[in-house]
């Protein structure tokens, strides 16, 4: 009987510890909102989303240090940038539409196409929501 009891209580334990670790997730599971510093992360990835496309940085320039806009506008001063870029969207709305949907607002100088435009399909909505709260930051 007391063997029993102690070789339940263990499988009990061995069980709970199973289901914390399954449910604990990655830092930017969905439960704990969006994540910057993932997104940081992605956004400084040489390659992004299931397709491995070239990443952010591939042609964003994080400033006129690091080289020239000609490809993308630089990291810097997005958050600031696109809380006045089109009018009666938010800084967050217009980021979040200009990964999902790259081509319904194009910057002047920049043409449409310009950017991969799969980025809805292939990266997750937890993904996107860290990108953008990323881009938020950068003021």
């Amino acid at each position: 009987m007391r063997k029993v009891t102690w070789i339940s209580i263990i499988i009990a334990l061995v069980a709970a510890l199973a289901l914390a670790a399954c449910g604990g997730g990655s830092s930017s599971s969905s439960s704990s909102g969006p994540n910057p510093e993932h997104g940081k992360q992605l956004y400084n990835s040489k390659t992004l989303g299931s397709a491995s496309a070239a990443g952010c940085v591939t042609c964003h320039n994080y400033d006129a240090t690091k080289g020239d806009d000609s490809k993308a506008p630089f990291t810097q001063g997005t958050g600031t940038r696109a809380a006045s870029r089109v009018p009666g969207l938010t800084a967050e709305q217009y980021i979040r539409e200009s990964i999902m949907t790259p081509n319904d607002y194009v910057v002047e100088k920049y043409k449409a196409g310009d950017m991969y435009q799969n980025w809805a399909k292939e990266l997750s909505k937890q993904d996107i929501d860290d990108l953008v709260a990323y881009l938020l930051t950068e003021k």
